[in-house]
């Protein structure tokens, strides 16, 4: 009987599960396109501030507040992660200030089951039970960073730890792996925007943002990677220019650009 429950349909049924599963297939590409989008438009609006902002001297408590706040603002924890760790990754900021910012999106996730609690304001017993869940989720989150914090802090035990165990994962010169998931997804996002991680490097070693402006191209009508001094966005050397490169955009049309796109991801998040 178990067997004929899940196993045995008729065609009409197994065409419902294929066309089910289809659509899932569907909206988690949407949502992975979205997340790229929001991931790369965040680095192109902050690689002018990056250095600045999120040098290794920035105090712990700042970088706590810079993920509470990106949570609170984005009402997604793993999304506020998942940009953390695009920033660390294109050496944006640093893995000590990444691990204050997590630390801060689990903070900031608190406010969504309190928004969530306020929807049963129609019944008090109902509102009472909701505000008793979310307050024992809020005070995990906020003992576990009032003890993890501190010792951080003082003794880099995380960040130390982290270091030991990607030891033998040095990367060589020439080495490139993209995963199956990143090369789905990556050739939608090039044909949008592709943001230039020199930019944030240069900023971080001290340069400057103006240093890469104005954008110069030997032939302004068919820019390519090889023909264009670049700025925030810059051309891939396979696919061509983005849509949203322009040879005569200035610093600000550029972090226009960028909040335009990261708007867009957003938006895909949230259908």
């Amino acid at each position: 009987e178990v067997f004929q429950t899940c196993c045995v349909h008729t065609p009409q049924e197994w065409g419902q599960m294929f066309l089910g599963l289809c659509v899932v297939c569907f909206f988690l590409y949407f949502f992975l396109v979205g997340l790229d989008f929001l991931g790369t438009g965040a680095k192109v609006m902050s690689s002018c501030a990056a250095g600045a902002l999120f040098g290794d001297d920035t105090n712990p408590i700042a970088g706590l507040m810079v993920g509470i706040l990106a949570t609170v603002l984005l009402q997604s924890s793993s999304t506020t992660t998942s940009l953390i760790v695009s920033l660390v990754g294109a050496d944006t900021i640093s893995v000590k200030q990444g691990i204050y910012m997590v630390m801060g999106a689990n903070i900031g996730t608190s406010v969504t089951n309190t928004i969530v609690a306020m929807g049963h304001l129609g019944d008090g017993d109902e509102l009472e039970r909701a505000f008793a869940g979310a307050t024992v989720h809020d005070m995990f989150n906020f003992m576990s960073v009032a003890v993890l914090l501190p010792l951080e802090a003082a003794s880099g035990y995380l960040f130390h730890l982290t270091k030991a165990l990607v030891k033998g994962f040095v990367g060589k010169e020439g080495e490139d792996w993209d995963g199956p998931i990143s090369r789905w997804v990556e050739p939608i996002g090039k044909l949008v925007i592709i943001e230039n991680k020199d930019v944030s490097k240069a900023v971080a070693k001290g340069g400057s943002c103006e240093d890469f402006y104005p954008i110069v191209c030997d032939d302004n009508n068919n820019p390519t990677a090889d023909t264009c001094k670049e700025a925030l966005i810059k051309c891939d050397s396979d696919k061509g220019c983005p849509a949203f490169f322009d040879p005569s955009a200035d610093r600000h049309d550029e972090v226009l650009a960028g909040v335009v796109v990261f708007i867009i991801g957003l938006g895909m998040l949230f259908i």
